[in-house]
């Protein structure tokens, strides 16, 4: 009778370590939730910086590729932030010609952030500019475009900035903010041409 007892009690004591180890795991795994959550609402709804105040917000307009041949929608920004577009995206890294809105919007959905300018900017700012991109490895673009209406606009994934320079300090905050932002992240983009060479 005393050794059923013993078994008893043991077998009590082992159930209850095994509900304090499940509690355990429960307060843990709800704690690395937690912090888990406060961290991507932090990133998500965190105050932009001063310099990105004028960051201008647009609808998301769809993102299905075009047939070849189909006609590009009507975009809501120019250049465009979202929208259907061409089923494959420019190589990331620097043009000398322009990149069209169907091709880069399909970029901009993959994360990247693209950088374009007026032709006639200042060549210094455009050398500016080319030496940023080069200092990203992936998930930037650079391009002129000639209908810009700023000297300087960044592009991100239902994203715009425009600037009246090329103020690096600026362009790279927003790089931070919003590269690797569009709906389809994680698609690398390694930063691959460079035509000003």
């Amino acid at each position: 009778m005393a050794s059923g007892s013993k078994r008893s009690q043991r077998e009590a004591r082992r159930r209850q370590a095994q509900a304090k180890a499940r509690r355990n795991k429960v307060l843990i795994w709800s704690g690395v939730g937690v912090v888990a959550l406060a961290l991507i609402s932090f990133l998500v709804f965190r105050p932009l910086p001063e310099e990105l105040a004028d960051v201008e917000s647009f609808a998301n307009i769809g993102q299905d590729h075009l047939e070849i041949g189909e006609d590009p929608p009507i975009y809501n920004s120019s250049p465009a932030s979202s929208g259907d577009h061409a089923s494959v995206p420019a190589q990331c890294g620097i043009y000398i010609s322009e990149v069209t809105d169907q091709v880069q919007v399909h970029n901009l959905e993959h994360g990247t952030v693209v950088i374009q300018y007026q032709p006639d900017l200042e060549p210094d700012e455009i050398v500016l500019l080319q030496v940023y991109a080069r200092s990203k490895s992936s998930h930037i673009l650079l391009a002129p475009r000639a209908d810009l209406s700023d000297p300087v606009v960044l592009t991100s994934w239902t994203r715009m900035l425009r600037l009246p320079s090329a103020d690096i300090e600026t362009i790279d905050l927003y790089y931070d903010r919003f590269a690797f932002t569009g709906p389809e992240v994680g698609v690398p983009c390694p930063f691959a041409v460079d035509e000003s060479l």
